[in-house]
């Protein structure tokens, strides 16, 4: 695949998910432009960028033993260190596991953003600075060159 097309279904894969925000409400396992988790986001994003890979549903709330991780790094590969828009980013609030996943933007503003499904709000966005900075525990590259 050339670097143009890999550009484009990046650039699709955010602007996806960027249209959700303020649109869709979570609903855990939800795979509707208007209900969505934190994987139905990406699993929808990425089919509307042309973005081949897996959709499963079969997990609680929580994942456990590591799941979301091993899952990530499966599909994905190792996790990158020069984080970009498009990747995917696996965050920890406070001192569980890593229980959940967000695409990484480019802010409106500057900088990096990120894009989830926050269970109360909805999908979202933050400028990727300050607590939830410190959240990502690792990035991975969906479409890699």
């Amino acid at each position: 695949m050339s670097d143009e097309r890999k550009n484009e279904q990046v650039a699709a894969f955010v602007s996806y998910a960027r249209s959700l925000v303020g649109r869709a409400r979570w609903r855990h396992r939800g795979r509707k432009p208007w209900a969505v988790d934190c994987l139905g986001l990406l699993v929808l994003a990425g089919r509307a960028a042309g973005i081949p890979g897996e959709d499963f549903t079969r997990y609680g709330r929580e994942p456990w033993d590591d799941q979301l991780r091993k899952t990530l790094r499966r599909i994905c590969g190792d996790p990158v260190d020069d984080w970009r828009p498009g990747d995917v980013a696996l965050l920890r609030w406070g001192n569980s596991e890593p229980t959940h996943v967000g695409i990484l933007a480019d802010h409106p503003l500057g900088g990096l953003s990120i894009i989830h499904a926050h269970s109360l709000y909805g999908v979202v966005e933050h400028s990727l600075n300050g607590y939830v900075s410190g959240c990502v525990v690792e990035a991975y590259r969906l479409v890699r060159s």
